[in-house]
Parts: structure tokens; sequence; C-alpha cells
């Protein structure tokens, strides 16, 4: 047999693997915190127990679904806005809210999940400014100029946002919200007071 190894010693790939394991425990330590304070969000949204919440959960598949996706994505995010409206989409399935049912909750969901905070800010200002132009929406975008097409065209995928074009005064493109768009505002934002969320 042969002697220890020394710590010098020790093969690169393995003080690599160290540092590699040491930056995935405080990535998932992140996510566990981020994961614990959406929970406490959504308890707090919901008005109901811990254990309220946990029967519900377990009683009710869709519930369950809906619960879990947007608590994966709130583990992932370090935005506050975006956990606060995942929590209160998973809050409308648990309250069974009348005007908001589980296609519409879904389909909230997945488009809260594929937005970022910059989306929704965009977004709050062409609901603000309707037929609004380039020029008009560069003046409230809070990012670089080179990103507000991409966020224009993240906007369009996901149906929020139509584009037409004015010859009147020149060719222009104008943006408006589609009625998919004015929905998503309007559960999302309108009755938490605007966005950023105020409603804490």
């Amino acid at each position: 047999m042969g002697g220890l190894v020394q710590l010098g010693n020790v093969p690169e790939w393995i003080q690599g693997a160290a540092e590699a394991g040491a930056l995935y425990l405080a990535v998932r330590g992140r996510r566990q915190a981020q994961a614990v304070d959406w929970a406490r969000q959504l308890k707090e949204l919901s008005g109901l127990s811990e254990e309220e919440l946990r029967r519900l959960v377990e009683d009710n598949p869709v519930i369950a679904e809906i619960v879990g996706r947007a608590w994966e994505a709130a583990a992932e995010t370090a935005s506050d806005d975006k956990r606060r409206l995942l929590a209160k989409v998973a809050a409308a399935a648990i309250r069974g809210d009348a005007t908001a049912q589980v296609d519409e909750l879904q389909t909230l969901l997945r488009t809260v999940i594929e937005l970022d905070p910059h989306h929704v800010t965009l977004l709050v200002a062409i609901g603000q400014i309707p037929g609004a132009n380039v020029d008009q929406l560069t003046a409230r975008w809070p990012s670089s100029p080179d990103l507000l097409f991409p966020a224009l065209s993240a906007l369009q995928r996901a149906g929020l946002v139509s584009q037409a074009y004015q010859l009147i005064g020149g060719p222009q493109e104008n943006r408006h919200l589609t009625s998919y768009g004015r929905r998503f505002l309007d559960f999302l934002l309108i009755d938490a007071g605007g966005w950023p969320p105020t409603d804490r």
C-alpha cells in the first residue's frame, strides 16, 4: 500500500470538484431561502394556516400542480417581485377565485414563469400608453436600449402585446395590449396597486 496523499499532491480535478461542490451548496442554499420566502408569501396571500394549505394541496391534484410549478419557479428567481406574482397565482388557485378558473391560472402561471420583471415594467408602460411607439417605450425602458426589442419580442411571444403599423406622419410601429395582456395586468397588477407590487 502506498502512503497517504499529501494535500499539495491532490490532483487538480479533485480540487476543482471541491470548489464546484461548494458553489453548488451556495446556490442550493440560496434557492432554499427563496422557496421558504415564497411559502411565507403564499400563506399570507391565501389567508390559510400551514395545515390548511398542506391539506388542500394533498387533496387537490390541480392545485398541487399549480402550487408546485410556482414554488419551483420561485426558488429559481432572485426577484422578490416575480416571487410575489407567482404567489398571487397560486393563492388564487387555493382560494378558488370564481374569476380565475384553472385553465386561466395555468396560463397566467406559465406567462409569469416566462417573464422577468423588466418585461412586466415594459408591459405596464404599454398599458399606460395605448399605441405606444418605440421612442415612447424607450423613454420608459429601465434597461439598455438595445434590450428593448428582445423584451418586446418576449411580450409578443407570450401573447400579451400586438404590433401595428401606422403610416400617418411617417411609418411607425406601435404596440398595444392584447385582450390577454389586459387580463394579465388586471389580475396580477391592478389589484396589487401597480408595478412593482405594493401590497406588502
